[in-house]
């Protein structure tokens, strides 16, 4: 055996146990996941009156907190160990507050969203738009000023679809350009399905994955698996944004009950039936009714258990918004070799200072 042929034997012999170990070990993944930033809005915070970019700013000084801090001694994983940076962020709508009472205009809130936020996320950042963000493109039950500002709609659509020619506030078309894509990272599959798993989404989903039985899934979308009755399409008359229905049409299916003080229960249902069918999604992230809340989601008729993780909001937490101390993000880590999900309550501001402590902590096997 020659000395060349003894080296390139050597090191073929290296790299495969390199990649052996490597694929049998299996990777962790580290993501943060928040929702409802509410740019406009103001709230006490530390003390006095503070802007939603000040308090969005003290938020993402707590993501970079966490590359040097260690997750809680509970058993999930990573248990113990520095979190680290994280492999991506996620941020599921209400970039802008609705533009009522006097709130600042979708186009500032996304100026300030973007100079917050896009400027200085040094890892992948993936979003789908809230309800606020649709409403103000599309027009709202009440009075909005200016009456429609599609600013922060059709940039989050841009930046998240990537269209040939992006649109323009003149040309966005909420009826047709929707979000929702997908990422695939170490054999996971994250799925960003806009607001809400609606009709036009379910049909996506089917044609690109339904002939994939066997990759887990994890679900972000806005809306919480029951999603609001007044968020569907308004099933009176000629089906327009009125002040008498009260319907705001921001999800694609026609609502079964004419009030939005009913529940739309056979919607509900159509969701609890789609993820029946497709056994491999395995867990589902949301925001809108902001909270922290890790909890089973059986659908109308019990025929699933699907995990569900409610996020809060920096501005306008059911809870959060009456006790500062309460504030609230999710950190998430997936040893995609034991195939485990371990997500946990990160409260960021309990001494009115940057700083973190740990909450409420929920494991999976997926």
């Amino acid at each position: 055996m020659n000395m060349a042929f003894k080296k390139a034997f050597l090191l073929y012999i290296w790299i495969f146990l390199w990649a052996s170990n490597t694929f049998a070990e299996g990777k962790i993944l580290r993501f943060i996941y928040c929702s409802d930033l509410h740019y406009g809005l103001k709230r006490e915070f530390r003390g006095h009156i503070a802007t939603s970019a000040e308090v969005n700013r003290a938020l993402l000084e707590t993501f970079r907190l966490l590359e040097t801090t260690r997750l809680p001694q509970d058993d999930g994983v990573l248990s113990g160990e520095v979190f680290g940076e994280a492999d991506f962020i996620v941020c599921t709508g209400d970039i802008a507050n609705r533009m009522e009472k006097g709130i600042q205009t979708a186009s500032v809130s996304w100026e300030q969203f973007s100079t917050d936020w896009l400027e200085h996320i040094r890892v992948p950042f993936y979003l789908v738009p809230g309800n606020h963000d649709i409403s103000n493109a599309i027009g709202y039950p009440k009075p909005l000023s200016p009456s429609q500002d599609a600013t922060s709609a059709t940039e989050l659509y841009n930046l998240t679809m990537q269209p040939a020619h992006a649109k323009t506030c003149a040309t966005f078309n909420y009826l047709t350009d929707k979000v929702h894509y997908c990422v695939e990272q170490e054999g996971i599959r994250f799925v960003f399905m806009g607001m809400w798993p609606d009709k036009n989404m379910r049909a996506w989903y089917e044609q690109v994955f339904a002939k994939d039985t066997l990759t887990p899934a994890f679900l972000f979308t806005h809306d919480p698996p029951n999603a609001d009755t007044k968020h569907f399409t308004n099933p009176n008359g000629d089906h327009s944004i009125n002040a008498e229905d009260k319907f705001e049409n921001l999800l694609a299916d026609t609502c079964s009950v004419h009030c939005i003080t009913e529940n739309a229960t056979r919607e509900w249902h159509a969701l609890e039936e789609f993820i029946r069918r497709h056994p491999t999604i395995k867990a589902y992230f949301h925001g809108d009714k902001n909270y922290n809340e890790f909890y089973t989601w059986n659908g109308t008729k019990g025929s699933i258990a699907l995990p569900v993780f409610r996020v809060d909001s920096p501005m306008k937490g059911e809870l959060s918004a009456e006790d500062e101390h309460l504030l609230s993000f999710i950190v998430a880590t997936v040893d995609t070799q034991a195939q485990q999900l371990t997500v946990r309550e990160c409260l960021w501001n309990t001494e009115e200072k940057t700083g973190i402590a740990w909450g409420e902590s929920r494991t999976i096997h997926y």
